[in-house]
């Protein structure tokens, strides 16, 4: 889960858990306002359908509880391939590794390739306080940050800016400076669990809303700040225990406009309070290189072809991409795994689906979705044959529910597919939250019914873009249950009679 998930994101929150009855009653009112509404089914075939889904839901389970090669795949991919950057040999490596593991199993894959303008390696960063008190400072730069020349030495500012318009009065100030972007984070309290693991990372709006910037409002003060020539930008990652938060990649792959960098909470909060009692003088060194030119970058594609339907796909997805502070195991070599174990078992029961069912493993996701917007651009004439699509990108822990994602007309049909996985894998009511910030955000902005898998927090707050992000996190059990999860969905869009209704298309072109 990327997409500069740190706490600027901006939320789309509505009430969570809202009571099913009135979820339907709205989706009824949407579905009869739409010109072509599906013919209605009697309720002895609604019946037929639940009974069938339900048998085959556990089927799917049992199967991967009795061979799964979930957690052997996954402890390759992040001890053997290790993180994995967009557009680095270990994320090519990573795609052509799925690629084989897919024919393996025997199933249809590909690679769809597109181009970045720029791969980008982590150098040795350092940093340090100077004056008034003598410390070093660990530092890990910005993902795609524009490297230091060489050693700098600055004034640390404290840039403190609610609205664009309160930057004005730090114009002409922050020339060759060390910026601080604003007061320390208020961390979420060690002992206050998060409902859900994406709360985890974007704690929910609580009280009265108080302004703030929107994710592209702050992404404009960076321009701003830059603008300025500061020497570096550093920023709190957010976390406790000296861990650290990662992000960037904004600029199209493109170096960021000034040297920018993330400290631990710990040493944000203490310069921070140095700087407040007087003048406080840093040296810092970032020191991260691009490629020379464009670089090539790969989404793994796999396919069982429907027998009915064969031109409708229904879609499961996760982000194969990682940062490169830990392995990338919970973000997101578990959702990733979950998708080709998925694909595993279908294929290994030897099921044919009405429609064709797709598995993808995205790259870019960390940096604004570069994986899914290739897939809609080479299949832009099948978007109107999509069914819809699954995505797994919050960690190991226990999936729960589906957020509907605002898919208000999709809810009479995905209430059927649903009430054979809540039997077999005690979930919760659909979720009427918008979450958003995954790859099927630019599924969704093209009309396609776009959900996300909803999981317990399991160390992802902890681990999320961190270098906690290791294999060790992973809860074996709940991950295979992701799976079976995944591929009881699946198979149950695949075999529900009518497709799930489509809504019209979006022109934004943001993650959230």
């Amino acid at each position: 889960m990327g997409h500069m998930k740190i706490r600027f994101s901006r939320r789309l929150a509505t009430g969570f858990l809202v009571c099913l009855f009135a979820t339907l009653c709205v989706a009824a009112k949407l579905e009869a306002q739409q010109p072509s509404a599906p013919v209605a089914r009697s309720e002895q075939d609604k019946q037929a359908y639940r009974k069938a889904m339900e048998t085959a839901d556990q089927k799917i389970a049992d199967e991967i509880k009795a061979h799964s090669e979930l957690i052997k795949n996954l402890e390759h991919l992040t001890t053997q391939i290790g993180p994995r950057l967009t557009g680095s040999p270990q994320m090519q490596a990573a795609s052509q590794w799925t690629l084989q593991r897919f024919h393996d199993y025997g199933i249809d894959a590909h690679l769809e390739t597109t181009q970045i303008a720029h791969a980008w390696t982590r150098g040795q960063d350092t940093a340090a306080i100077t004056s008034p008190i003598s410390r070093a400072v660990p530092i890990r730069s910005f993902g795609w940050g524009e490297a230091t020349p060489g050693a700098i030495s600055g004034s640390v500012k404290v840039v403190e800016a609610k609205t664009l318009a309160d930057f004005d009065k730090y114009k002409g100030q922050l020339k060759g400076a060390v910026v601080l972007m604003g007061k320390p984070a208020t961390l979420r309290p060690e002992n206050e669990q998060a409902e859900n693991a994406y709360d985890a990372v974007i704690p929910p709006p609580q009280g009265v809303p108080q302004p703030r910037m929107s994710f592209r409002e702050r992404l404009q003060l960076f321009k701003m700040i830059a603008a300025e020539q500061p020497a570096v930008v550093l920023l709190d990652s957010d976390k406790w225990d000296n861990l650290f938060n990662m992000g960037g990649g904004y600029n199209k792959y493109q170096p960021s406009e000034a040297p920018m960098a993330f400290i631990s909470h710990e040493d944000y909060d203490l310069i921070y309070r140095l700087q407040q009692n007087g003048p406080v003088n840093m040296k810092v060194s970032l020191n991260g290189t691009f490629s020379a030119g464009p670089v090539p970058v790969s989404i793994t594609v796999a396919e069982i072809k429907g027998t009915e339907f064969p031109d409708q796909r229904v879609i499961i997805g996760g982000h194969l991409d990682s940062w490169d502070l830990g392995q990338g195991a919970l973000d997101n070599g578990t959702g990733a795994m979950a998708v080709l174990e998925a694909a595993r078992t279908l294929k290994a029961l030897g099921w044919q689906p009405k429609r064709t069912i797709t598995f993808i493993l995205f790259t870019g996701e960390e940096q604004g979705g570069i994986g899914a917007e290739t897939f809609l651009k080479n299949h832009a004439a099948e978007i109107s044959n999509m069914d819809a699509v699954l995505i797994h990108d919050t960690g190991t822990g226990k999936v729960f529910g589906i957020a509907l994602e605002n898919e208000y007309e999709t809810a009479p049909l995905m209430t059927e597919i649903y009430q054979p996985l809540q039997e077999v894998f005690e979930l919760r009511p659909l979720s009427t939250r918008v979450f958003g910030a995954s790859d099927h955000v630019p599924f969704m902005k093209a009309g396609v019914p776009g959900y996300f898998c909803l999981q317990k927090p399991a160390h992802y707050g902890q681990a999320h873009h961190s270098q906690a992000d290791t294999f060790d996190k992973v809860i074996p059990d709940q991950i295979n249950e992701g799976a079976a999860f995944l591929a009881a969905w699946a198979w149950n869009v695949s075999e529900m009679p009518p497709p799930l209704p489509h809504h019209p298309a979006s022109a934004s072109d943001n993650m959230f």
